[in-house]
């Protein structure tokens, strides 16, 4: 029961950083974002996600799965968020994206299904 709340406190975490990040669609265009066209360091694929995301989506992580995050820098995070967005704009289905969020964010701790299941709404909600 602790780690689904956690997993809801992350959701909860996330969905007021995407408010409070929301604005007018002009003055976000007039300021450029370097990292959501950058070429990645596999093969020059374009980034899933901006930086503005990947670190709201930190931040959020960090605070509801401490133990998840443990021996993880911002980046290893990060990229939990944008291959899950390269899954769900893949078309892949929620159980095949939320497998590999497991395996993503695995490490020294593995995350239960139902953090997996809020980690991956938290990325459907950023992509």
């Amino acid at each position: 029961m602790r780690r689904t709340t956690a997993a809801l406190a992350a959701s909860a975490t996330l969905f007021a950083l995407l408010l409070t990040g929301c604005g007018d669609d002009e003055a976000s265009n007039a300021i450029p974002s370097t990292t959501s066209s950058a070429p990645s360091a596999r093969g020059g694929e374009t980034q899933a996600v901006d930086s503005m995301k990947a670190g709201a989506f930190v931040v959020s992580f960090r605070g509801a799965f401490p133990k998840l995050a443990e021996g993880k820098d911002d980046a290893k995070i990060a990229s939990i968020l944008s291959e899950g967005c390269k899954d769900i704009k893949a078309g892949k289905s929620e159980d095949e994206a939320v497998k590999n969020i497991i395996k993503r964010a695995g490490g020294s701790t593995e995350p239960s299904s139902e953090e997996a299941k809020a980690i991956y709404q938290m990325a459907k909600l950023m992509c």
